[in-house]
């Protein structure tokens, strides 16, 4: 996925999943994801929830960082939008 391409901003059901078992595992993953100025930010958190609202995903991390899903690329090397 690159900043030129518009990339989803709802998870699919199976992405959904494994996401969830993240979250109730409450296990660390390796979370690579655009800032808003475009650069790539490699971070090492829990993941705390999925929200939706008006038909847009949103990743919750444990410091309380809500990330929209099309600024997310790979959460332990899969990638979150291609599930």
């Amino acid at each position: 996925m690159s900043a030129t391409n518009p990339a989803r901003a709802v998870i699919s059901w199976s992405a959904q999943e494994w996401i969830r078992e993240y979250i109730r595992t409450k296990r660390q993953a390796e979370i690579v994801y655009q800032d808003p100025s475009g650069q790539m930010v490699v971070v090492h958190e829990v993941l705390h929830d999925i929200l939706s609202r008006a038909g847009h995903d949103f990743l919750v991390l444990g410091t309380g960082k809500v990330l929209g899903v099309e600024r997310v690329l790979l959460i332990d090397g899969q990638e979150l939008t291609k599930q």
